[in-house]
C-alpha cells in the first residue's frame, strides 16, 4: 500500500511539473486561434468600409486623449466607458500599432482571451483539449460578439468580465467562498465600467444579487455579504460621478449629450425596427427576447436540462433571467437597438452549462453539435428585426462595400491635414478626421485653454482652422461653427480657403504680424 501510495505521488508530482508547460501551450493554441478568427472577420468587414459610429469615436478619443494633456484630463474623466478608454491608450502603446483600429486591437485581443478562457474551462471539466476548443471558437463566432468586436464597441470586455462573473458565482453560490464573492464583485465594477451594455446588464443583475448569495450566509450577514458584492462597483461609480461633476459641471456629464453612448439609440428612435416593434413595450420586449435567447442560444436551455448540482443550475438559469431583464430595461429606456447587443452575454452562460452538465452528461459530439445549431440560431435571431448597423455588418461580411459618404469625407479630409499643424480643431465632432490624420499632434482643440480664450475673445490665433458647414446636422455641434457662425461661408479676413471636402473647410488664418503693420486688429481675422 505504501508503495502504491508512493507511485501516486511521484506520479502526481511528476504531472504537476509536466503540467504548468502544458497548460500554457493548450491556452496559447487557442488564443491563438481565436486570434485568427476574429482577426480575419474583423480585417474582411473593415475592407468594405465597416466601423460602427461607436468604434470611431474610440480610436479617436483615444488618439485625442495621447496627444495633449488637457484633452486626456477632460475626455479620462467624462468618457464612458472610461475602462475602453484605458484599455486603448493601453495598446497604442505596443509597437507598431500606428494607424491600427486601436479599439478593434483590443477587441480583437480580448476575443482571443475568450476563447482561450473558455476552452480552458470545457477542457478542465473532461472534455477533450481539441474538442474543447472547438466548442469555444464556434461560440465565439456567433454574430452578435463578433459585431462587437468588429464594431469597436466596448461589449467585447463586457462578456469576458460575465466570463469571469459565472464561474465566480457558482462558487459562490456552493460555498460562500469570500474569495468568489470578491471576484464577483470586481467583475460587477469592470462590466459597468466596460461598455454601456455591461452597465445595464449589471442594472439587471442588482435584484438578483441576494438570491444569487449562498443561503445561509445571506441570512446570517445580510449587509455584509451585500457589502462584499457591491462595494467595488458602488465605490468606483461614486468616484467616477464626482471626477464628472469636477471636469464636466455635473455628475451626470457623460450622459449629457444626444450621441452620448449610454444613451444608445435613443437619439434615433425612428432607425431601429426593434425599438418600434417587440421592444417598445414591457411585455413585449421580455416575450420576444426570450424567444431570441432560446432560438439564438439553444445550447443553453439544453445544456441546462443536463446540469444535476443543483445550485449551479439555479445560478445559471438568474444569470440567464438577469440578461432578459437588461434587456427589457435597455428597450425601455430606448437604448437598446437590438436585443442581440445584449444576448451576447449568454454564450459565456452556455459554456458553463456545459461545464457544469460535463461530458457523462452532454457528451462532446452533442456540445459540438448543438454550439453549431446555436450558431445558425444566432445568424437567424440577428436579421430579426436588424439594427442598421448589424444589416451593414452583414452586407460587409458579404464584401458589399458598406462606408458612408460623411465618413469617407472626413477620411479624405483627414489624410489632407497630415502634414500641416498648427490647426483649431473641434474633434469631439471630427468622425474619422483624427483617425485618418494620424493623431492629434499639431491640433489645437477645443479642450485647450489656448482655444477656448480664442473663442470667448472672438478670434482664432492658430494659422489654421478647420470647421464643419454650421448648417450641417454635426455642423451645428461644432463649437467652432457655433462661436463663428460666418467663418465657414466667408472665411477670415484675409485669410486663405486651403482645402474643402465635403462639409468641411480649412481655412489658413491671416499673417497676424503683417494684419498688424496694416493697422487691422487681431479680432478683424474673423466676420
Amino acid at each position: 500500500m505504501d508503495a502504491q501510495a508512493r507511485r501516486r505521488r511521484v506520479g502526481g508530482e511528476a504531472a504537476a511539473v509536466r503540467h504548468p508547460a502544458s497548460t500554457l501551450s493548450f491556452y496559447l493554441l487557442w488564443f491563438v486561434a481565436g486570434l485568427l478568427i476574429c482577426g480575419l472577420l474583423t480585417m474582411r468587414v473593415l475592407d468594405n468600409g465597416y466601423l460602427a459610429d461607436i468604434g470611431i469615436d474610440r480610436w479617436r478619443t483615444a488618439l485625442v486623449a495621447a496627444s495633449d494633456a488637457s484633452a486626456f484630463r477632460e475626455l479620462f474623466a467624462i468618457s464612458f466607458p472610461p475602462l475602453a478608454l484605458s484599455t486603448d491608450l493601453l495598446a497604442g502603446l505596443l509597437p507598431g500599432t500606428a494607424g491600427v483600429p486601436l479599439p478593434l486591437l483590443v477587441n480583437v485581443l480580448v476575443g482571443a482571451a475568450m476563447a482561450a478562457l473558455w476552452a480552458g474551462l470545457l477542457q478542465g471539466a473532461g472534455y477533450g483539449r481539441f474538442p474543447a476548443g472547438l466548442i469555444a471558437l464556434i461560440l465565439l463566432a456567433q454574430p452578435s460578439l463578433q459585431q462587437a468586436i468588429a464594431g469597436g464597441s466596448g461589449g467585447p470586455l463586457g462578456v469576458f468580465a460575465f466570463s469571469l462573473l459565472v464561474p465566480a458565482a457558482i462558487r459562490m453560490r456552493h460555498s460562500g467562498d469570500v474569495n468568489a464573492m470578491a471576484l464577483v464583485g470586481v467583475a460587477l465594477a469592470l462590466m459597468l465600467f466596460s461598455s454601456a451594455s455591461g452597465a445595464y446588464l449589471v442594472l439587471g443583475l442588482l435584484p438578483f444579487m441576494v438570491v444569487l448569495a449562498p443561503p445561509g450566509l445571506i441570512s446570517r450577514s445580510p449587509v455584509g455579504v451585500l457589502l462584499v458584492l457591491l462595494f467595488p462597483g458602488c465605490f468606483t461609480l461614486l468616484g467616477y460621478l464626482y471626477v464628472n461633476w469636477i471636469f464636466g459641471g455635473s455628475a451626470l456629464a457623460f450622459a449629457a449629450g444626444v450621441d452620448a453612448v449610454i444613451r444608445g439609440a435613443a437619439a434615433n428612435m425612428g432607425a431601429h425596427p426593434w425599438l418600434l416593434g417587440g421592444g417598445h413595450t414591457l411585455p413585449g420586449s421580455l416575450l420576444v427576447g426570450a424567444l431570441m435567447a432560446l432560438l439564438g442560444l439553444p445550447l443553453l436551455p439544453a445544456a441546462l436540462g443536463r446540469v444535476v448540482d443543483r445550485q449551479a443550475r439555479f445560478t445559471l438559469l438568474m444569470l440567464a433571467l438577469a440578461v432578459l431583464a437588461a434587456i427589457a430595461i435597455g428597450s425601455l429606456t430606448r437604448y437598446l437597438d437590438h436585443p442581440s447587443r445584449l444576448l451576447a452575454y449568454l454564450v459565456p452562460l452556455g459554456v458553463m452549462a456545459l461545464v457544469a452538465a460535463r461530458p457523462a452528461r452532454l457528451s462532446a459530439p452533442v456540445a459540438l453539435l448543438l454550439a453549431l445549431v446555436s450558431l445558425a440560431g444566432g445568424w437567424l435571431v440577428q436579421g430579426y428585426q436588424p439594427a442598421p448597423v448589424a444589416t451593414a455588418w452583414r452586407l460587409a461580411l458579404a464584401g458589399q462595400p458598406v462606408a458612408e459618404a460623411q465618413m469617407t469625407d472626413d477620411a479624405a479630409f483627414g489624410r489632407q491635414l497630415r502634414d500641416i499643424h498648427d490647426i483649431a480643431l473641434d474633434a469631439d465632432v471630427s468622425g474619422m478626421l483624427v483617425p485618418a490624420r494620424g493623431g492629434a499632434d499639431g491640433l489645437v482643440l477645443t479642450s485647450t485653454d489656448r482655444l477656448k480664450a480664442d473663442m470667448i475673445a472672438g478670434y482664432i490665433s492658430t494659422a489654421y482652422v478647420a470647421l464643419q458647414d454650421p448648417a450641417s446636422p454635426r455642423g451645428m455641434r461644432d463649437r467652432i461653427s457655433r462661436a463663428f457662425p460666418t467663418l465657414w461661408r466667408d472665411g477670415p479676413a484675409g485669410g486663405t480657403l486651403v482645402t474643402s471636402q465635403g462639409s468641411w473647410r480649412l481655412w489658413r488664418m491671416p499673417d497676424q504680424s503683417q494684419a498688424g503693420r496694416n493697422g487691422e486688429s487681431g479680432r478683424g481675422q474673423v466676420p
